[in-house]
């Protein structure tokens, strides 16, 4: 039992730190290649030294995005590394199984996993943000407004000129219709400012109410009252991408979206993409095992690299396509995001069950 776990560590070990190696290496030359390419767009204002803070500040993005493939690699290497010791076979001599060795693999990169989820909620909705801002020479919050804004609430439907992440709104137009569509009133005001959870409070307004025998009444206030469930920020997640939300932002704003049955699918497709990414992960790292303990158990290390960078973009390529073709037809882009995981599994888990 103990020597067990000392194997059980020293597989996991070599994994884990061919997983990181893998990372750290495919992260510097996606930094470095993307720099090389900003430099490309160098204008009056933005210099290199902007590019290269605006590079390095969307730099967890791009870790993010190269986590997967990292592990494919990195399983292949460090697997690699102790098939080409023969302690793969001393393994299986001993009695230990194919699959708890592959557990072992997936046990190291689970820390690819934390750092994936802890990249998407927490660190990238900011640096992003960031970069954005060093592109543009703008504040973050210069980049969290809005000019022209629609949005719908049941039978409401609201105009905003300009709104702000702080909850400041200007030039607001107000159109209500009753359950037939027909017209019940507008409401025009100068300016609004967010007060709390769907309260806001309006100055310079004008309402016009429509009466059912046709006549309408007018008024004008200084000061007047508005539930609207719109939030502050609500409005700044319209400014940012889909992709660089967190998770729990997108949750929230497709609760916001849902009740008034107005999701885009944008926002689904890439929450579900973010919620398969650690499945994809894990997939890969099956894929990378079954190379090693499968058909390319013969073949040189080189070999095996190369063959795993193509099943590597193949992945994200057929994902990617399935992704945008989910925008356009009626299923849910769930379906569509975890068909390439579901055919990872599969074929990496025949492949491993035949070589057992």
């Amino acid at each position: 039992m103990f020597a067990r776990r000392i194997v059980a560590k020293h597989v996991t070990k070599t994994t884990a730190l061919a997983m990181l190696g893998a990372t750290a290496v495919l992260s510097g030359l996606q930094v470095l290649f993307t720099y090389l390419g900003e430099l490309g767009s160098l204008k009056e204002g933005y210099g290199a030294l902007d590019a290269l803070w605006h590079v390095l500040w969307g730099a967890p993005g791009y870790l993010y995005e190269i986590l997967p493939i990292a592990a494919l690699i990195g399983a292949v290497l460090g697997l690699g590394t102790l098939a080409s010791n023969s302690e793969l076979i001393v393994m299986r001599a001993a009695g230990i199984s194919l699959w708890r060795i592959v557990g072992w693999v997936v046990r190291s990169a689970l820390i690819l996993v934390v750092l994936s989820f802890a990249l998407s909620e927490w660190v990238i909705p900011y640096t992003n943000e960031r970069a954005e801002s060093v592109k543009k020479h703008r504040s973050v919050a210069e980049l969290g407004e809005v000019k022209g804004y629609w949005t719908r609430e049941g039978q409401r439907f609201i105009y905003i000129d300009y709104a702000n992440s702080q909850g400041t709104l200007k030039n607001i137009q107000v159109i209500d219709f009753d359950d037939n569509f027909r017209l019940r009133g507008t409401l025009n005001a100068e300016q609004g400012q967010f007060v709390e959870d769907g309260a806001w409070s309006l100055q310079n307004s004008r309402q016009m109410d429509i009466l059912p025998e046709g006549n309408a009444i007018a008024d004008q206030q200084a000061t007047q009252p508005l539930s609207l469930a719109l939030q502050p920020k609500y409005v700044h997640m319209v400014t940012i991408d889909p992709e660089d939300l967190s998770p729990s932002q997108l949750v929230s704003f497709m609760s916001y979206m849902h009740e008034y049955s107005q999701v885009p699918k944008s926002y689904q497709l890439a929450f579900w993409q973010k919620v398969g990414s650690p499945f994809a992960l894990i997939a890969l790292v099956l894929i990378a095992c079954s190379f090693i303990f499968g058909p390319l158990r013969q073949q040189s290390m080189g070999f095996r690299l190369v063959i795993a960078l193509f099943v590597g973009l193949g992945f994200f390529y057929l994902q990617d396509f399935l992704g945008y073709a989910s925008l356009i037809y009626a299923p849910s882009p769930a379906w569509f995001v975890f068909i390439p995981i579901i055919l990872m599994f599969v074929v990496g888990g025949y492949l491993l069950q035949r070589a057992r």
